[in-house]
């Protein structure tokens, strides 16, 4: 596989179109039933082009998962790390859910619907180590702000479902077409809802 870093422009590009024809397959299709061939249609390039770059359709599907996930965490680090409050860095990392999901809605909803357990163990090597980092910052973050009492002090496990939890199941009904407005009207009170979650008790600083 061509490392994106040492790939020509011209190389690069193709490899975005097919990506992009890929994705497209997928969401049209389902991954179980798009093939290779529906993605080589939809990009033009070579049967032998797509296997050089990414394998197989499962390389294809990991490699948009893998570079899906890094987008959105790197997003999501931004958004919090923007802010010295913790109250502000909770609700930009609500906004930044959503907007994102909104911005993204066929990799979102790919990702959110893979099941395929070949393209689970390959995804899962490829994001393991991005994970690790975007974890442990996030938790550091927390840390920090649990540690001057600006959020209240839980089980860590609880701290992904408060944050960004509602969001998470108002976006799957979103992707779903069962919820029809926007996910950009539900900002504020997703973003005061997690707020709310994690906020002090009563009598405790802020």
């Amino acid at each position: 596989m061509i490392a994106e870093a040492q790939a020509t422009p011209r190389s690069r590009d193709r490899r975005r179109a097919i990506l992009d024809a890929a994705l497209a397959a997928f969401d049209e299709r389902g991954f179980a039933q798009a093939s290779i061939e529906d993605v080589r249609r939809r990009s033009g390039a070579s049967v032998g082009s797509i296997y050089h770059h990414f394998g197989d359709k499962q390389g294809l599907a990991a490699t948009l998962y893998a570079e899906g996930l890094r987008d959105y965490q790197q997003g999501f680090l931004r958004a919090i790390g923007r802010h010295a409050s913790a109250r502000e860095g909770i609700e930009a990392a609500v906004r930044h859910h959503l907007r994102w999901i909104a911005a993204n809605p066929k990799l979102a909803r790919f990702m959110l619907e893979s099941r395929d357990p070949e393209l689970a163990r390959l995804a899962g090597e490829r994001v393991r180590e991005d994970n690790r980092r975007f974890f442990a910052r996030v938790q550091e973050w927390l840390d920090g702000h649990a540690a001057r009492g600006a959020i209240r002090r839980l089980p860590r496990e609880l701290y992904p479902a408060l944050l960004v939890g509602p969001s998470q199941e108002l976006a799957r009904h979103w992707l779903a077409g069962r919820v029809r407005g926007s996910l950009r009207a539900a900002e504020r009170h997703l973003g005061e809802a997690a707020w709310r979650a994690l906020a002090p008790d009563a009598g405790e600083p802020s």
